[in-house]
């Protein structure tokens, strides 16, 4: 099952090529990478989201990234808790 990865603390120069490069070497089973942009300026908003194949892959990754240097600034790596959907439930006819 996949899971999802925030980046925290990106330098806004960053770009996607230097974060897929920069995530890589810990994190060979990546699905995608995300990095939301400031419409104006163009660059990253200090964030990027990585999606790897297992939750194990990314609590390694948390251990190994979390505090690490890039670009001068030191990372913060979590991992994105996801919350079930709960369905509403509409009653229909006459109360």
């Amino acid at each position: 099952m996949s899971c999802k990865i925030l980046i925290g603390n990106l330098d806004v120069d960053a770009d996607e090529d230097g974060i897929r490069e920069f995530v890589l070497p810990i994190m060979s089973q990546v699905v995608s990478l995300e990095v939301p942009k400031e419409e104006r300026t163009g660059k990253n908003r200090g964030y990027a989201y990585v999606v790897v194949r297992s939750e194990a892959e990314a609590h390694n990754a948390v251990r190994l990234l979390h505090g690490r240097n890039s670009l001068g600034r030191n990372l913060t790596i979590t991992v994105v808790e996801t919350t079930p959907v709960k369905g509403k439930w509409y009653k229909f006819g006459a109360v």
